[in-house]
């Protein structure tokens, strides 16, 4: 299993409406993230500062593959008022304890 962490940023003042939107996820996203290959994903928020973490055997096909997918553009089209552009690369996995 493969194991990748990002850092987003929540537009100022956003923050309630970020936290409604994923108390609602869209069902037809998660299935086409299960589709995909994902098998765990977690979104923590602290202030305006989120990470994200997702698990999948080949995590870039995996993530490749979803960013393609209709409901996934259509998700990220809805976040994109939400979330502020970052230039954070993914976070190195330096430890892993299962």
């Amino acid at each position: 299993m493969q194991r990748r962490a990002w850092f987003l940023r929540v537009r100022e003042g956003k923050e309630e409406e970020y936290r409604r939107a994923h108390a609602a996820v869209w069902p037809e996203l998660i299935a086409a993230a299960r589709e995909a290959g994902l098998r765990n994903h977690s979104c923590f928020l602290a202030g305006r500062n989120v990470m994200v973490y997702a698990e999948a055997e080949d995590i870039d096909a995996t993530l490749d593959h979803l960013l393609k997918s209709v409901v996934k553009k259509r998700w990220d089209r809805a976040m994109s008022n939400l979330l502020e552009e970052t230039d954070s690369p993914p976070f190195e996995e330096v430890f892993h304890f299962d």
